[in-house]
């Protein structure tokens, strides 16, 4: 509970100080959009590199965890998306439903906390599912929302497998996670003014997205009011994320008699809240946006009541 405390306590206070910093008016909505473009395009994929370039591929990897991982990814997203979908959502905005309800802060809250519990052996098994997910469910919301806007104007002089194509490979986190898997499969040693400068940029992201979702807060806050109807899938996504993914990955375990200790970090990073992260890409294709800051704020205070219970259970 303490290391708890320690990860999350501080999200808020950033949030915190970006709400009140957006009662002024040269921190608007102009310097929110600046801040998830920097994140977005530089920050985030910086962090993932320097999280994937430094795994020891080496170690071997499980097949089944891999398979119950991306399952429980896949499931807890379609789930998001019916859910959406259930009550009436355009498609785009169902998709965004979907990526908040299935991925969660596998990177800045669930690698240390995995290691903090469960032990430095976990370290690798945590960075592997980490990238795992954040790749699978990005992946799967460019795809979707690619296909969603064919047809309707968007992009339409550019064929479909080209479009799919710039959209996925294009995208600065996917590159990132590309370019770290290469790194640590080739072994190369990055030279340390190169390594410290990525994990300078790296180490923006988090920050910088609660920052720009505190601006958002406010507004975000005051739209909910105007639209009750969002409060079902603001609900879906919140219970699908705490509740139904972690009893997906449980249920994954037992089924696909996944060892140890990969089994029990599936079952963590599962059960992990959203990060601002969701935000930084949900608003980079305004779908959904100001809906996943309120996610993000009600699954991260809800957590510290989920996790401890969910650890409790582990495998």
């Amino acid at each position: 509970m303490g290391e708890l405390l320690s990860r999350i306590l501080p999200v808020f206070a950033v949030i915190a100080v970006g709400a009140v910093a957006g009662r002024f008016e040269r921190f608007g909505e102009r310097t929110a959009a600046v801040l998830n473009d920097l994140v977005y395009w530089i920050a985030l994929p910086a962090l993932i590199f320097v999280s994937v370039a430094e795994a020891d591929l080496s170690a071997g990897v499980p097949a089944s965890a891999l398979l119950a991982s991306a399952a429980v990814v896949i499931v807890a997203y379609a789930l998001g998306w019916a859910a959406a979908r259930l009550v009436r959502r355009p498609g785009r905005e169902a998709h965004a439903v979907g990526l908040v309800a299935g991925w969660g802060n596998v990177g800045y809250l669930g690698i240390p906390l995995t290691v903090a519990v469960l032990g430095p052996t976990t370290a690798f098994a945590a960075s592997l599912t980490s990238t795992l997910h954040t790749a699978l469910a990005i992946t799967v919301f460019l795809v979707a929302v690619t296909l969603d806007g064919r047809g309707r104007g968007e992009d339409g002089a550019i064929a479909l497998p080209a479009l799919l194509a710039r959209r996925v490979l294009g995208n600065p986190v996917v590159i990132g996670i590309a370019a770290g898997v290469a790194v640590a499969l080739l072994g190369v040693r990055l030279p340390a003014p190169v390594a410290a400068t990525i994990e300078m940029l790296g180490d923006l992201a988090a920050p910088g997205g609660l920052f720009a979702l505190g601006i958002l807060l406010r507004g975000a806050v005051g739209a909910l009011r105007e639209s009750r109807a969002q409060w079902v899938p603001i609900g879906a996504a919140v219970a699908i994320k705490l509740l139904v993914m972690p009893a997906l990955a449980l249920g994954a375990v037992a089924l696909f008699g996944i060892p140890a200790p990969w089994g029990a970090v599936l079952v963590v990073m599962a059960a992990l809240p959203d990060a601002a992260t969701v935000f930084v890409l949900t608003a980079q294709y305004r779908a959904w946006y100001r809906e996943s800051t309120a996610v993000v704020v009600i699954t991260t205070v809800l957590s510290l009541v989920t996790l401890p219970l969910v650890v409790l259970v582990l495998p």
